[in-house]
């Protein structure tokens, strides 16, 4: 019994995308430290509800980001290690310059929306601020893409995961502390100041990876177009899942709940750092093996133990030191323990259908997933909406479990009936 577990770990140190995975996870961690001392200067610095309007425009940008990318960034995912020895073709050039000039477009309108509206009242320069960031974020998340296509997960991770809020957090310090601007403002000068400099970092990796193939075609072919449809509409759901609970719930409540759920979300989601570490270690994987079934089910069942191991041991750690944490960013944080629990409950759960929605992603099933994907995140979004009326935030953290729990059991039972591969770790 011993050694079989011996070797089943020592198969596992092994393995080149476990150690991807462990990397990932490194800069995952980084995230996660600081993001929590971000979190906490803007609350100790300012108040809970200047926080709590950051994060309702955090959730505009992000929501904004996913819709004005059009799912492009996952097919790059899929396509972009074919073009490492050929050349990047010059129809991806011209398919990026016009993605970037519609989200200045956006932009642009939008920041005149604002700026004559009751939209944020309090902050028309923050506003003004995060929606000048979406072009550039646009750019940024097209660009990880490609990394995390060649594999790159350290820089897949720091321009996508990483970045934003490290550097955010040093240039706050250093306006703050060092050039003594202590208005509200400073918070979304430090967060398009980190965006800028983040962008550079993708730019030069990037370009440092990838060469254009200046014989190619200009024209985007109709397999990129038809095959990007339900990616695009895939992302469109999947933000609204992740970034709609914060903005719905922000239309519902006062800026210090907001705050309050979203430090507790943020607690909650230490659940996700080695399941994001596996699904962005794994889905180049996957995308490679699809016409090789033995390999993709053996890839598919390791990532799925390992995903669901590490939640039952943090799910552990949560309910022990969860309010522990919570203190950390003051006193009134501890009554979003039963979020923090309620969340990470959802997490656990849906941990134990693996990696399905990644195979769905990279295996051409995404047409399948959009219809009842929708129905399940809007169905999770209608009862935290409904019961954030009487509970709260804590309505909106019941909601957002049900959707998570639901939409993973629907991706796991579509790659069965499609692809006959079990992604639990029960094989």
């Amino acid at each position: 019994m011993l050694n079989n577990i011996l070797v089943k770990v020592m198969r596992l140190v092994n393995d080149v995308n476990q150690r991807k995975t462990i990397g990932f996870i490194a800069m995952r961690g980084l995230s996660v430290i600081s993001n929590y001392i971000f979190s906490l200067l803007l609350i100790k610095l300012f108040s809970s509800q200047d926080y709590g309007v950051f994060v309702e425009a955090l959730s505009i940008l992000m929501i904004l980001c996913v819709l004005l990318k059009f799912g492009i960034d996952v097919h790059f995912v899929k396509i972009f290690s074919d073009f490492k020895s050929i050349g990047v073709p010059i129809w991806i050039q011209k398919l990026e310059r016009k993605v970037f000039y519609i989200s200045i477009i956006i932009a642009l309108i939008l920041i005149v929306v604002f700026q004559f509206s009751n939209f944020f009242p309090g902050t028309k320069y923050g506003i003004t601020m995060i929606i000048l960031s979406i072009p550039v974020m646009v750019m940024i998340q097209l660009n990880s893409s490609k990394l995390r296509a060649m594999s790159s997960i350290i820089k897949y991770a720091f321009l996508n995961i990483t970045g934003r809020i490290f550097l955010s957090l040093c240039v706050l310090c250093v306006l703050y502390f060092v050039f003594n601007e202590v208005s509200v403002d400073v918070i979304y000068t430090s967060h398009f100041v980190a965006i800028s400099i983040l962008f550079i970092f993708s730019i030069f990796w990037t370009k440092k990876e990838f060469s254009l193939n200046k014989n190619s075609s200009e024209a985007i072919p109709l397999s990129f177009s038809s095959y990007n449809k339900p990616l695009m509409l895939k992302s469109y759901v999947t933000v609204l899942f992740l970034w709609g609970d914060r903005f719905f719930l922000s239309l519902i409540c006062a800026p210090d709940q907001v705050a309050k759920y979203d430090i507790g979300l943020k607690v909650a989601m230490l659940m996700m750092i080695a399941i994001e570490a596996l699904k962005a270690t794994y889905a180049p994987v996957i995308a490679r093996s699809f016409n090789d079934k033995t390999s993709l089910s053996k890839h598919v069942k390791r990532s799925s133990f390992v995903g669901f191991f590490s939640s039952v041991i943090i799910l552990s750690l949560l309910l022990i030191f969860g309010r522990d944490i919570l203190a950390l960013f003051g006193p009134k944080f501890i009554y979003s323990y039963p979020i923090v629990i309620v969340i990470s409950t959802g997490y656990f759960i849906s941990s134990f259908f693996g990696q399905a929605d990644s195979v769905i992603e990279m295996s051409g099933l995404a047409n399948y997933y959009i219809k009842p994907y929708f129905i399940l995140i809007g169905i999770g979004l209608l009862v935290g909406v409904s019961l954030s009326f009487k509970l709260g935030a804590l309505g909106m953290a019941i909601g957002f479990s049900i959707s998570n729990i639901l939409f993973q059991l629907c991706a796991s039972r579509i790659v069965y009936n499609k692809l006959k591969i079990n992604t639990t770790p029960i094989q």
